[in-house]
């Protein structure tokens, strides 16, 4: 065999390793998960986890703890005074813990003391957490000055959401990845009316859903005179969102500024470029 026969082989081989490599990370949707069975911490104030730290439940008491917020604005009810559970800073991270008391019943709005579940400022990681029952909300995206915010939810599973799981209020990228989700409003929601409106983006790859009561995802595909941004749309790129339901995997809203309502985008053009299906 020639050098030139020799070389084309040796690419040849290589090329066929990384396309093996590139199917093997496809990212695939899990299976149904349940809670892991764990013991009630009683939990009065707002944990505040240092920019560049880890908060892991399991290394910090040796096994599960499920959280429960036992001040007033931390009982997991709708309103919006509700504080959050942990506050992220920059850089930091949360792991292994469940947020709420997921005993109580199965409707979505228990008052379990999942608190407003967790708040990003800046760049955060939210690994393997599980809300047993959310509260006013799972976790939300907050904008830090001078940082472009990057959420990144991986692992874990949340249940019992009466309105949107994961809102996304500043500005950047939330991505939800190995994710399960059950009875909850929607997956995902950027902010309809916030005083500062960005347009902003989001991941979904490998995330099963159960029960959805009312969307996967509801994103800004346009914006009006209002929010400050006209002209400017979210974007959505969703890989691998497994759900059997009659509800919509992604809707799109004409994003407004503070004191209005946003509405459905009813510009099919519109939501269709917002919303990618790969």
């Amino acid at each position: 065999m020639t050098l030139k026969h020799r070389m084309r082989h040796f690419w040849q081989g290589l090329l066929g390793l990384a396309l093996i490599a590139t199917a093997g990370s496809a990212a695939a949707a899990p299976g149904v998960r349940t809670v892991p069975a764990c013991t009630k911490v009683n939990v009065s104030a707002t944990i505040d986890v240092p920019a560049g730290t880890t908060w892991d439940g399991l290394a910090k008491y040796g096994k599960w703890v499920c959280l429960v917020g036992t001040a007033s604005n931390m009982k997991g009810t709708q309103s919006e005074s509700q504080i959050p559970m942990f506050k992220l800073n920059n850089g930091s991270t949360v792991k292994n813990v469940v947020i709420g008391d997921g005993s109580l019943g199965s409707g979505t709005n228990l008052a379990a003391g999942g608190a407003d579940g967790v708040h990003c400022y800046g760049q955060c990681n939210i690994t393997n957490v599980y809300w047993a029952d959310v509260g006013e909300d799972g976790a939300t995206v907050k904008k830090l000055s001078g940082v472009t915010s990057k959420l990144t939810i991986s692992g874990g599973a949340a249940f019992k959401a009466a309105d949107k799981l994961f809102q996304h209020n500043g500005d950047g990228t939330l991505v939800i990845q190995d994710f399960y989700a059950d009875n909850i409003g929607k997956l995902y929601r950027s902010c309809g009316n916030c005083s500062t409106q960005y347009a902003r983006k989001v991941t979904i790859s490998g995330v099963r859903l159960g029960q959805l009561n009312v969307a996967g995802l509801g994103v800004n595909s346009s914006y009006d005179s209002k929010s400050g941004i006209a002209g400017q749309y979210d974007a959505a790129t969703i890989t691998d969102l497994v759900y059997s339901g009659s509800k919509p995997k992604c809707e799109g809203y004409v994003g407004t500024g503070s004191g209005n309502e946003p509405v459905k985008d009813t510009n099919t053009s519109n939501v269709a470029r917002a919303c990618v299906f790969k």
